[in-house]
């Protein structure tokens, strides 16, 4: 399945990513927001890519009605244009937000996805709900609160990137990926949660902390 996955993941990629003009691309990245936070809302009005949208932990939105001013399609969640007006854009207080930093795994994808979320105790649900990376077997192993949980989540990403994994999975009638998904272990994932807090002072409490080997999954660098 990881396999057939990842084929699938390579054979789109290119296809959906020119889906976003360059300036888009240029502007998100000003805007320091990472692709793992753009949901692709084509065919959807306001109300509907909006409850998607929170429902996935996107922030902005493309493929949306050009505004009426400029006629730019990128939006934020709430529908507002964020390239007419940057200061609709809550990404940052999105990093620095308090909450829980997670870790969930999936046997059958042999992943592991690090994320944030202000209510751990459904996020399982949610993930297993949405089929995230197209899999419904998440397990939440290992869960901190912290008032640095949005910075703690990304600095983990960052630090996994070599283990990056995309998927494509559908939500909604609409093909999405999967940004935060990577092919390592458990306890990889987890001391390097336990690390940057250590590193940078994060006081953290610990809300949930599995032990189980079977999540010890190979940590497999990707190929560029």
């Amino acid at each position: 399945m990881f396999l057939l996955m990842k084929n699938k993941f390579i054979n789109n990629k290119s296809l959906k990513m020119n889906k976003l003009t360059q300036e888009q691309i240029s502007f998100l990245k000003e805007q320091k927001i990472d692709l793992k936070f753009v949901f692709n809302a084509e065919g959807l009005k306001k109300d509907e890519y909006k409850k998607v949208m929170k429902d996935l932990n996107k922030i902005i939105a493309y493929n949306v009605t050009p505004c009426k001013l400029k006629g730019h399609t990128l939006r934020t969640r709430s529908g507002h244009c964020c390239q007419c007006d940057t200061s609709k854009i809550a990404f940052q207080s999105r990093v620095d937000a308090k909450g829980v930093t997670y870790l969930a795994a999936s046997l059958k994808g042999q992943i592991i996805k690090i994320g944030f979320t202000k209510a751990v105790e459904i996020r399982a649900e949610s993930l297993i709900r949405t089929k995230y990376a197209n899999l419904s077997d998440w397990e939440i192993l290992f869960a901190i609160e912290s008032d640095f949980a949005g910075r703690i989540e990304n600095i983990a990403n960052t630090h996994l990137n070599k283990y990056f994994y995309s998927f494509d999975y559908q939500h909604d009638n609409h093909i999405q990926e999967s940004y935060e998904t990577y092919h390592c272990s458990y306890s990889k994932g987890k001391q390097i949660i336990f690390d940057i807090c250590k590193e940078n002072q994060f006081s953290y409490k610990v809300l949930q902390n599995s032990e189980s080997n079977k999540f010890e999954f190979k940590n497999l660098i990707k190929k560029n």
